[in-house]
């Protein structure tokens, strides 16, 4: 019985062990129509995976269309999980590329922001093989986003280790005020909470000595 256990146990230990599933690449074209209106084509290689979940952010008054989906089949109907839209998909060719499109509109309170459909299976870090595109409105220059974009006109690209939940690409017309500018409202907010946490200190300090 000895030996018997030695052996199983053998085996078991043998097996060679399974990859977890993890995002090779990624390219997102992210196009803006308008302020409250993005168009989104995603293109997903996962490996170690045959039926991937994906999730959007969809945050009050928001709304989704899925426009289509190549090389891929959608396991199951998309549906509500919290604040988020779950699609599962299974790519035709495991381990193979596949492609959806989708249109998100946002409520006022969140112009210039457009969610990205993110698979559940992370990347791994250190290719930077996620290109995210993004395609401004004519006319338009865009100001302070996040990530940071390299822009030739209306058109900006980012390479990320990465995918983002989200893109924030505030623009405004040529020659306009400029528009919400994100890296200005994260400084500021840094120097808020900077003064406050120093004011705090102070005040300690002369409760301890008054």
């Amino acid at each position: 019985m000895v030996v018997v256990a030695t052996l199983a146990a053998g085996v078991l230990t043998s097996r060679p062990s399974v990859a977890a599933p993890v995002l090779t690449s990624a390219q997102a074209n992210i196009r803006f129509a308008s302020s409250v209106e993005c168009e989104v084509g995603l293109t997903l290689v996962v490996s170690g995976a045959t039926e991937i979940e994906h999730r959007l952010e969809l945050l009050d008054g928001a709304s989704v269309e899925l426009l289509e989906v190549r090389d891929a089949t959608e396991a199951r109907a998309p549906r509500d999980v919290g604040r988020t839209r779950s699609l599962v998909l299974t790519p035709s060719v495991p381990g193979g590329n596949y492609t959806f499109r989708y249109r998100v509109e946002q409520a006022s309170a969140r112009r210039h922001r457009c969610p990205l459909w993110l698979p559940t299976v992370p990347a791994d870090g250190r290719t930077r093989a996620v290109r995210v595109e993004v395609d401004l409105p004519a006319g338009t220059v865009a100001s302070g986003t996040m990530p940071a974009f390299a822009w030739a006109g209306p058109h900006g690209v980012a390479t990320l280790a990465h995918l983002p939940a989200f893109v924030i690409v505030p623009f405004a017309a040529e020659g306009s005020a400029r528009p919400w500018d994100v890296s200005r409202v994260m400084d500021a907010a840094a120097i808020v909470t900077l003064v406050g946490a120093s004011t705090l200190w102070l005040r300690r300090q002369k409760g301890q000595h008054g």
